[in-house]
């Protein structure tokens, strides 16, 4: 199976997350009376706290990250997670793991992103698996976020059961590191149950 990351990359690097926003909020705005009350919030949350960040968003340095590249109508958008964050956020609630069947979950995975070589693989276990799950995002479906190699091995081996971190719509919020990612993640909230419902 190919990956698309690189293209994604690439392609993330052209979007406009300023059109993609007043986009939403004309959509938001036309889509009923309550629309013209959550986009005027909108467009004050632009005016005020969004015109001066830049994108793509630089990674901060030392902190584990991963890039979800998600396709709107506007182009491919990079969302920013800071994984290093979660598990500490993980630690601070004391969230519970999942036990789930790697045969259940093996399509979280981006099994074009595996490097397949154990001797090139490079184990990093400091952060647990991580998958997120958003009906905004991803459809519902889950996606892996952290220790894509650990379900790919599992899956593998056939082993019974994996650990993993399931996180979903508004729970992984607190790890959305930059404010566009955020913004942009809140605007589609909106317009899911706004113009979609």
């Amino acid at each position: 199976m190919e990956s698309n990351i690189e293209i994604y990359e690439k392609e993330s690097q052209k979007f406009n997350p300023y059109i993609h926003l007043i986009s939403r909020i004309k959509e938001i705005e036309e889509a009923l009376p309550y629309g013209a009350e959550v986009a005027s919030k909108w467009r004050d949350v632009f005016a005020q706290s969004l015109t001066t960040k830049t994108y793509p968003v630089m990674h901060p340095i030392g902190k584990e990250t991963f890039s979800l590249y998600i396709k709107f109508p506007t182009g491919i958008f990079e969302f920013n997670l800071d994984i290093d964050g979660a598990t500490l956020l993980i630690k601070e609630e004391g969230f519970l793991p999942e036990t789930i069947s790697p045969e259940k979950i093996i399509k979280a995975v981006d099994q074009g992103n595996i490097n397949k070589d154990p001797k090139l693989i490079k184990p990093n276990h400091k952060n647990p698996v991580m998958i997120l799950q958003s009906k905004y995002l991803t459809d519902n479906k889950m996606y892996c976020i952290n220790g894509n190699h650990r379900i790919f091995e599992a899956y593998r081996n056939n082993d019974n059961q994996i650990e993993v971190f399931l996180f979903k719509d508004l729970d992984f919020v607190p790890f959305i590191y930059d404010a566009l990612s955020k913004a942009i993640y809140l605007i589609e909230i909106d317009f899911m149950n706004i113009v979609k419902r």
